[in-house]
């Protein structure tokens, strides 16, 4: 990815705007949003324009700037902090997870009745773009899917049972997630992968979560696998309980 002039890359100046939002600060102008986030209002202005495109920011109804409804209402309506504060958490520890499985490690959340994934740390490569516009799945065609639904609470989850085809082995499923603490299915992407998931859980207030590696199926380790996903799950939670203690919220960047 491109970096500026002084080496800063796009994903860090998107976190700089994003992040320049908070409960003092809910909206603003674009010369307003450039100083807080300290750009140039022209670097601002073409950052902002893809922001807007794909819900990350909106207009009020007086034109100013304000966190999107892509942020807000991701999974249960969680504020652009707890977005910010997972993202910046997991990154590293998905491409710690990578370094050692050597297969694509994806961050998804729900969005309302979606699988959203966030983030991906592939090979040769780390997260993605955030002004592209993310994969969004159906909730039960995932692993990713199936461990986010055990997440949530249990009226979300008969009202989804109840639209399902299947809703008593939906609930089987669930329960088997929430008891084993992972779950694999064929990977949609490939007939020779293998999907795991693991819930990332455990952190205060944070956005529910879920881990997921692609591993082939031939030989796969799906034990090796879950202790990888679990560690770095784990890591994650204590580290947005971190950010939570120190009261470092949106400004970790």
């Amino acid at each position: 990815m491109a970096n500026s002039s002084t080496g800063e890359s796009v994903i860090a100046r998107l976190s700089r705007i994003l992040a320049s939002f908070d409960d003092e600060h809910p909206s603003m102008s674009l010369t307003s949003l450039a100083a807080r986030a300290a750009l140039p209002i022209s670097t601002t202005q073409r950052l902002v324009v893809g922001l807007l495109t794909h819900g990350f920011l909106e207009k009020d109804t007086k034109g100013c700037l304000r966190v999107g409804a892509l942020i807000r209402e991701a999974g249960l309506t969680a504020p652009g902090s707890t977005f910010l504060v997972l993202r910046n958490a997991a990154v590293p520890l998905m491409e710690s997870a990578h370094a050692v499985l050597k297969q694509q490690i994806t961050l998804a959340v729900l969005d309302k009745d979606e699988v959203l994934y966030l983030e991906r740390v592939s090979m040769g490569s780390t997260s993605v773009n955030m002004t592209q516009k993310f994969a969004r799945l159906p909730l039960l065609k995932t692993p990713s899917g199936l461990v986010l639904l055990a997440q949530q609470p249990l009226a979300f989850q008969e009202k989804v049972m109840e639209a399902s085809l299947n809703p008593e082995d939906l609930r089987a499923t669930l329960a088997g997630v929430r008891n084993e603490g992972f779950v694999t299915r064929p990977s949609i992407m490939t007939n020779e992968g293998l999907a795991v998931s693991v819930p990332v859980t455990g952190n205060r207030g944070g956005l529910p979560a879920a881990l997921t590696a692609v591993i082939p199926r031939a030989g796969a380790d799906v034990n090796l696998t879950v202790a990888v996903l679990r560690s770095a799950a784990f890591a994650i939670s204590k580290a947005l309980d971190g950010d939570q203690q120190l009261g470092l919220g949106s400004r970790r960047l």
